[in-house]
C-alpha cells in the first residue's frame, strides 16, 4: 500500500506547500516594511513642516517681545531695534532669515542668517498688534498675534479702550 512513488509525490507536495508558506510569509513581510516606511516618511515630513513654521512664529514673538520697538517694512520684513541694534526678520526662497546690524547702519537684506524653512511668512500691523502668518506648503497655516511693545505705557503695552 505504501508505493515508493506515493512518498515521494508526498515529500515533493509537502516541501511545495513548506516553500509556498515561506514565500508567501516573505511576500507578507516586504509589503509591511513597505507600509511602515511610506507611513513614517509621511509622518516625517509633516513634523518637519509643522515644526518650522511653528517655531518660526514662536522666534518672531519672542524677538517681538524682547525688542524696544519694531516695525513691519513688508509683508515679509520685520524690523526690530533694541539695546543699540537692528534686528532684520525677512523670508526669501521659503527660508526665514535674520540679520543684525548696528543701530546707525543702513539695513540690507544681504548676508543674513538662514534660521527656518517656511514657505510663506506674512506680517501685518494692526492696532499695536503684529500678525505672524507662516503656511508650510502643504495647507497649514499657523496665525499668532503679538503685541508690539513701542508707543504704548512704561511697561511696553498699548491699551484703547
Amino acid at each position: 500500500m505504501n508505493r515508493p512513488d506515493s512518498k515521494r509525490l508526498a515529500e515533493t507536495v509537502s516541501s511545495a506547500a513548506s516553500m509556498t508558506l515561506f514565500l508567501l510569509f516573505a511576500v507578507c513581510c516586504l509589503v509591511m516594511t513597505a507600509v511602515a516606511a511610506s507611513a513614517y516618511k509621511r509622518i516625517n515630513e509633516n513634523y518637519d513642516n509643522t515644526f518650522n513654521s511653528a517655531a518660526a512664529v514662536r522666534y518672531i514673538t519672542n524677538k517681538l517681545r524682547a525688542c524696544e520697538s519694531a516695525e513691519v517694512l513688508s509683508e515679509t520684513e520685520l524690523l526690530l531695534t533694541g539695546n543699540g541694534l537692528k534686528t532684520l526678520i525677512y523670508c526669501r526662497d521659503g527660508e526665514l532669515y535674520e540679520r543684525i546690524f548696528a543701530e546707525d547702519s543702513e539695513i540690507s537684506e544681504t548676508g543674513g542668517e538662514q534660521l527656518f524653512h517656511v514657505e510663506q511668512l506674512n506680517l501685518t500691523e494692526k492696532n499695536g498688534l503684529v500678525e505672524i502668518s507662516t503656511s508650510d506648503g502643504k495647507g497649514g497655516i499657523l496665525n499668532v498675534c503679538c503685541r508690539i511693545k513701542s508707543g504704548g505705557d512704561e511697561n511696553g503695552q498699548s491699551y484703547k479702550g
